[in-house]
């Protein structure tokens, strides 16, 4: 493994909108994945979570963050990890009748956050 290459994990806590902590984390993210760093892990926590809601619906004049963090997993075949728990309580579920996680999102415990963690050289949190 070259010595300059560092392993991150993104922490988000802001909401999709309202704050400009998911934009500032998503081009973060950019700016790892465009140089030699590794982005290990993308975790949605708290408020962040609201960036997994499938219902938000943003003005045709206004960035879309929800569907701008599911062409970048795609894109680099990332996962976006949401803490289970405060998703829930933010009304953001995967249940059959009340499906509003949006695609490419998926609800996780904070037991993955902490291995994610120890396997990172370095944690930012959004």
């Amino acid at each position: 493994m070259n010595i300059n290459v560092l392993n991150y994990t993104i922490i988000i806590m802001g909401p999709a909108y309202g704050t400009q902590a998911s934009f500032c984390a998503y081009q973060f993210c950019l700016s790892l994945l465009n140089s030699n760093h590794q982005l290990q892990s993308i975790f949605f926590y708290a408020d962040g979570t609201y960036n997994a809601n499938n219902f938000t619906n943003p003005a045709n004049d206004e960035f879309d963050i929800v569907n701008a963090w599911q062409k970048l997993a795609q894109k680099y075949q990332l996962k976006l990890s949401v803490c289970i728990a405060a998703a829930q309580r933010r009304g953001i579920v995967n249940e059959e009748l009340n499906h509003n996680i949006a695609a490419g999102f998926e609800l996780v415990g904070l037991g993955e956050l902490s291995e994610k963690v120890s396997q990172s050289d370095r944690v930012i949190q959004f």
